[in-house]
């Protein structure tokens, strides 16, 4: 009943609807409009903000369409109204809506909006002139507009919490979206309809200013509580830095008196000290303790001339001589010299110009590079050694073999054995300097077993014992009984107490004074020490310090390599232990070997021992087949001489591939080859013959002249096959051979 009543009065006042209110209302929301682009201009006038600009566009071609709208029903429709209608929406919302994305940080390029502004003008003439006022042309426009405003008051939707202002013109740009959605429909309603739509229009925009209004109030409280804030901030932090200054004041003279390196101000005028730190004081002072420092920076800093002459010239050498990388040399009080290296920086003391000059000495780091650069010399000659005594295994192996192979001749004159006898001595002496070269250059690894110090002291002892009888020397052993085994190398301990007692005893030979030699073992904590004193001639006190470089003897030409002692001096370092060396000229010399006690493992029980019977070796079946493997001819030679005597088969081969070709035309019984070959090498023709077969390949027996490489020692021991050092021991080879042919396996000469 109620809803009929309104239908009915709604109906009376359409009829009785007078005309002059459609054109009050319109004149209503354009006065709006109007106002609203006048505070979006006030706004951005204060804001400079971007976003402002385009809305204030919107609305001002929103205000043309209104104006449009007020001519169209004084003057009647007409095309080029309906051109400029179509043209004021469309860019009204492209305006918004470039307002609103650019509000979010998201705006388009101008490229895109000039070539959008064309396209929309010319379907605005387009459309006018061509099709005429058609509910699906202005559909469209109008609802691209709505949905702008609604995408708008979305925005301010998310800031609802925060501002009052943005809830109003979220709620204002919404109603004013939807309500836009009617205008298209114009033509079918009745003028109380359009009039109602009118002013609506003028009430949202009323309402939008408001919030607006509201809002920029509402940020504009907000950034003067920020300003406040700021403020009580700047001098919370003034406060706060007077008194940062003032601990920083007393940090600086505790890093400046604390600091590592020397610190000086200098005045710039004069070079006068001003200030220096507690470790410039202890630089320039050295070992004068107290003592005043100079005046003048120029006194201890000799290069620069004397503190009188104070010059331009002066001041600028000053400042490029402490300059990094540069070096340069402070002068101590007492005369001494130091190197240093430092750095000057221009400062203000006193509203004086100053430098602010760092220095720190490098002594310990000069001693350290000559160090490294000696260390690299020594790396890159070892190198060099170690290549050079490699080659010199091969000739002689054959000045050994052939020296072998010619004593064991039947009836060879007197004088030619005596002279081979020297040929053998003088060979095995070289192959020993080789042996200390090859160790010098590459370290040998440790072969580790339990060691019994006593009983290795006493053997060496035993081997020296024609030396030391011929000598006049007294050598007294003492030696402590409960002293327990250790883990440790035996050969290579052997060789250090070989090296020491040997110098000890030529050192004793020539003495003219008493000549004692005491060996001395005993246990100190979790270490055994073993003591070798002599009461020789002692070590001079500018050679002590040399004494374990390489290639540094005081030997006569001929009877010395330099390398004893720094052998020595690697293999106590290679079992974690430590040789030290105390002297003094005319009284002799000592040597302590420090050692730390590793515990032994416990060995397993043995089986009760089985009576035997020992059989003498067989004598080799005839015309077994040998091949020899090597790419030394001399090699070659002597092994083949030596085995043809003895009636074997010998073929040789001078590489890998060519052996390999030969295995393929007939069998052999055993292979001596050689490991380092150029082409296919010891260990790879090693793998192609155990390919071909296993048992051949256990009785391959390797000769090398690179028994301290690593690499090579890890093959040797991998394979478990018997090898040997060049040069080599011809009868030693021969047992290998015999022993191979009869099935013996025995552990890998060393």
């Amino acid at each position: 009943m109620a809803l009929e009543v309104i239908r009915e009065l709604i109906q009376q006042m359409a009829a009785t609807f007078d005309p002059v209110w459609l054109h009050s209302a319109l004149l209503l929301a354009l006065f709006s409009t109007v106002a609203a682009v006048g505070v979006f201009a006030y706004l951005n006038w204060f804001e400079k903000k971007n976003y402002i600009n385009f809305w204030m566009v919107a609305w001002v071609l929103y205000a043309m369409w209104l104006g449009a709208c007020i001519l169209e029903v004084n003057f009647g429709a007409t095309q080029w109204l309906l051109m400029v209608q179509l043209a004021c929406t469309s860019l009204s919302a492209l305006c918004m809506f470039e307002g609103s994305l650019e509000m979010l940080n998201c705006g388009r390029s101008k490229r895109e909006l000039a070539l959008a502004v064309p396209m929309l003008l010319l379907w605005s003439a387009v459309a006018a002139y061509q099709v005429g006022k058609q509910l699906w042309i202005t559909v469209p426009v109008f609802l691209l507009l709505a949905a702008v405003g609604v995408f708008t008051g979305s925005q301010y939707l998310a800031l609802r919490r925060k501002y009052r202002g943005a809830a109003l013109l979220a709620l204002g740009f919404g109603l004013w979206g939807i309500h836009l959605l009617g205008f298209p429909f114009q033509p079918l309603l009745s003028p109380l309809w359009l009039v109602l739509g009118h002013f609506t229009t003028a009430v949202v925009a009323l309402f939008i200013i408001f919030g607006m209004m509201v809002l920029v109030l509402e940020q504009a409280q907000e950034r003067h509580q920020i300003l406040l804030d700021e403020f009580q901030q700047s001098v919370n932090s003034q406060k706060s830095s007077e008194r940062e200054a003032a601990l920083s004041g007393q940090k600086y003279q505790a890093l400046f008196r604390a600091a590592r390196d020397a610190i000086f101000l200098v005045d710039l005028e004069t070079l006068k000290l001003l200030e220096a730190n507690d470790q410039a004081k202890r630089l320039v002072r050295g070992t004068r303790d107290g003592a005043e420092l100079p005046e003048s920076f120029l006194a201890i800093l000799p290069s620069l001339g004397e503190p009188s002459a104070v010059t331009d010239e002066v001041k600028q050498r000053l400042l490029e001589t402490i300059q990094p990388p540069r070096e340069f040399a402070i002068r101590r009080l007492g005369g001494t010299e130091a190197p240093c290296e430092g750095s000057a920086t221009m400062i203000e003391v006193n509203q004086r110009p100053a430098l602010l000059i760092s220095i720190r000495e490098i002594s310990e780091r000069k001693k350290m590079e000559q160090q490294l650069q000696r260390a690299e010399k020594l790396s890159a000659l070892g190198q060099l050694v170690a290549g050079v005594a490699h080659e010199l295994n091969n000739p002689l192996a054959v000045i050994t073999g052939y020296a072998q192979i010619l004593t064991t001749r039947e009836h060879p004159p007197t004088r030619v054995r005596g002279d081979l006898k020297k040929i053998l001595y003088e060979s095995e002496r070289a192959a020993k300097i080789v042996r200390n070269l090859l160790r010098f250059a590459r370290p040998q690894e440790l072969q580790l077993s339990p060691v019994d110090i006593n009983n290795l002291i006493e053997m060496v002892a035993e081997n020296h014992a024609t030396a030391i009888e011929s000598g006049a020397i007294t050598l007294r052993l003492r030696l402590d009984p409960t002293l327990p085994r250790t883990m440790a190398d035996p050969h290579q301990l052997e060789q250090v107490l070989t090296n020491i007692i040997t110098n000890a005893v030529q050192a004793l030979t020539d003495h003219n004074g008493p000549r004692q030699l005491e060996v001395r073992s005993q246990r100190e904590g979790s270490l055994l020490r073993i003591t070798i004193a002599d009461s020789g001639p002692g070590i001079p006190p500018d050679i002590l310090p040399k004494i374990f470089d390489p290639f540094f003897t005081t030997k006569g030409p001929g009877k010395g390599t330099g390398l004893g002692l720094t052998i020595c001096h690697s293999i106590i370092q290679e079992h974690h232990g430590k040789i030290l060396v105390e002297s003094e000229k005319g009284k002799g010399a000592r040597f302590t070997i420090e050692l730390p006690i590793v515990e032994c493992p416990q060995p397993p029980t043995a089986a009760a021992p089985t009576e035997t019977k020992s059989e003498a070796p067989r004598p080799v079946p005839p015309r077994h087949r040998l091949l020899l493997v090597d790419d030394e001819p001399g090699i070659l030679e002597v092994l083949g001489a030596l085995f043809q005597q003895e009636g074997y088969w010998v073929d040789s081969a001078t590489s890998g591939q060519e052996a390999l070709s030969l295995m393929e035309a007939g069998r052999y019984d055993v292979i001596i080859s050689d490991l380092c070959m150029p082409g296919l090498g010891g260990e790879a023709l090693y793998e192609r013959v155990r390919a071909l077969s296993s048992d051949l390949a256990s009785r391959i027996i390797f000769i090398t002249g690179d028994t301290v490489s690593g690499t090579s020692r890890a093959f040797l021991e991998s394979t478990g096959n018997r090898w040997f050092g060049k040069p080599f021991n011809l009868d030693e080879i021969q047992a290998t051979v015999r022993e191979v042919l009869a099935g013996q396996h025995p552990t890998a000469h060393l």
